[in-house]
């Protein structure tokens, strides 16, 4: 039980440490993406186009 614990701290830890990571982050939530999740680049095409 005690090593269960043990497991549930650290991995807590390591979700606050990518949530304050994530809040750090300056980007806009709302802007459009600019890249795929591979990271190959989006391109756009604009609506009068």
């Amino acid at each position: 039980m005690e090593q269960l614990l043990l497991e549930q701290r650290r991995t807590n830890q390591l979700l606050l440490m990518l949530i304050e990571a994530l809040g750090e982050s300056e980007s806009d939530p709302d802007a459009e993406p600019v890249h795929y999740l591979d990271g190959s680049s989006i391109h756009l095409r604009s609506a009068d186009g």
